[in-house]
């Protein structure tokens, strides 16, 4: 069999997601030099991709709030009658869930998740005055999707190139695992912004196939093919630089397949859809997080399709259902799995979207709700300040778009202490933190996370 140069360069394109060889290598070899199990953590990112509009995840079920809220929402209001009541008051006001969003319902009644209120992109304090006025540093282009996505994974919103939250993150910990460096950062939705620049790199794995090999390596003369290519010790340096790229992704691919296929089987069910299959992958990686030499790991998983310009209500009683038993199952994987204490699963979006209807569904805004669960997660209460749903808040800088009055930092550097990262190096995480300490925005989420 032939395999010529052409055929090797486009089937190495998968290497990103990793690489799997035949031969199988020793479950064992980083496994003694791994942390102590009780010293691990981990976080997933689930990235709601398109801008969920969270305003009808989060409803407000006290009478008064309530008729403030369908009078905001018109034709996108969810009935009272319908909303999951949730245990205690939020500034007075009970507050209850969207319909389809049982188990976490129940996990946030049990203290075990939250959400974390109008929480938003920001470079600096920032208040309605400041905003009108042209007073501060504004994230770019507010309301647009590219640049908001970016803006919630890198917590650099005054700058479109850089580094993501997690791949610093990663850099803040280095030293924390001693094995498999890649394993450290692995996501479920191939390259993203959010483990972009951790000097380890980031591993992708296929949710549903996990390591993928590079197409015909199964057959022995691709084999050798591909090892004689790699063999250029007398090669030009762009070309050894490449070759070593492909033999590190190799060897990866071969420690990530072997510690894969050594995994138990799980007694947690999950349900067969891409979302959940994708949450099952990443609790199984959990799983062998002591063969492959781990004690920090950050995960990253896209549920895609929030755009909802129209259609709004049914478009989100179809998808909300997976998201709740994606996260619901996973939470309880990881109970089963003994870890539920050391990973934490958290929500981000592009942007929260319109309180206005434009009579079809909502538009592109601004703050929003984000989830976030896990044993370790002091819940059964909401964190940050839930905006009063009336058109004259000094929040709303038009068609209810809210004004953060948290900003996504706040909420990163509780997940960078409760990491491990020393509050002295908070800074080399989150460039932006120094603006927000002992301001309004930056405070309220203390005690979020124990341990």
């Amino acid at each position: 069999m032939s395999f010529s140069r052409r055929q090797f360069l486009l089937h190495s394109g998968g290497l990103a997601l990793g690489t799997k060889v035949a031969a199988s290598l020793p479950l064992n070899v980083f496994s003694s030099m791994a942390h102590a199990a009780g010293d691990y953590r981990a976080i997933v990112c689930v990235l709601l991709a398109g801008g969920c509009d969270s305003f009808n995840l989060l409803v407000p079920r006290s009478n008064a709030a309530y008729a403030q809220y369908q009078a905001r929402r018109s034709d996108l209001a969810l009935p009272q009658s319908d909303l999951l009541p949730l245990d205690g008051t939020h500034n007075g006001v009970s507050f209850g869930l969207h319909p389809a969003l049982a188990a976490l319902q129940a996990r946030f009644n049990a203290g075990q998740a939250s959400l974390i209120t109008n929480i938003g992109p920001l470079v600096e304090p920032t208040d309605r005055a400041a905003y009108d006025n042209e007073q501060v540093v504004l994230p770019l282009g507010l309301f647009s999707h590219a640049d908001q996505i970016l803006s919630w994974q890198t917590a650099t919103p005054a700058d479109r190139s850089g580094s993501g939250f997690a791949g610093r993150l990663a850099n803040a910990l280095t030293g924390a695992n001693t094995g498999l460096a890649l394993a450290g950062n692995i996501s479920l939705s191939g390259n993203n912004a959010f483990q972009t620049g951790a000097t380890a790199g980031s591993y992708s794995i296929n949710a549903a196939n996990g390591v993928q090999a590079i197409g015909g390596y199964d057959n022995a003369l691709v084999q050798q093919s591909l090892a004689q290519m790699l063999d250029v010790a007398d090669a030009s340096i762009l070309r050894r630089v490449y070759s070593q790229k492909i033999q590190s992704a190799i060897d990866a691919g071969a420690l990530f397949g072997a510690a894969i296929d050594s995994a138990s089987a799980l007694n947690t069910s999950f349900a067969a859809d891409n979302f959940s299959v994708a949450m099952a992958r990443i609790a199984q990686l959990i799983s062998v997080r002591e063969q492959l030499g781990v004690t920090r790991q950050t995960f990253f998983v896209t549920y895609g399709g929030w755009d909802h310009h129209d259609n709004t209500l049914a478009e989100q009683a179809e998808m909300l259902p997976a998201l709740d038993a994606g996260l619901g199952q996973f939470l309880a994987a990881t109970e089963e799995l003994g870890v539920s204490q050391q990973v934490t699963t958290f929500t981000i979006s592009d942007f929260g979207r319109t309180l206005t209807s434009n009579g079809k569904g909502s538009d592109h805004g601004w703050a929003g709700n984000a989830l976030i669960l896990g044993g370790a997660v002091q819940g059964g209460r909401l964190y940050g300040d839930f905006p009063e749903q009336v058109e004259d808040n000094p929040l709303d800088v038009g068609r209810g778009r809210f004004l953060p009055s948290t900003a996504v930092d706040t909420l990163y550097a509780e997940i960078s202490r409760w990491m491990g990262v020393d509050e002295a190096l908070l800074p080399e995480v989150l460039p932006n933190w120094p603006n927000f300490v002992g301001s309004t925005q930056g405070s309220g989420l203390d005690g979020l996370l124990a341990g």
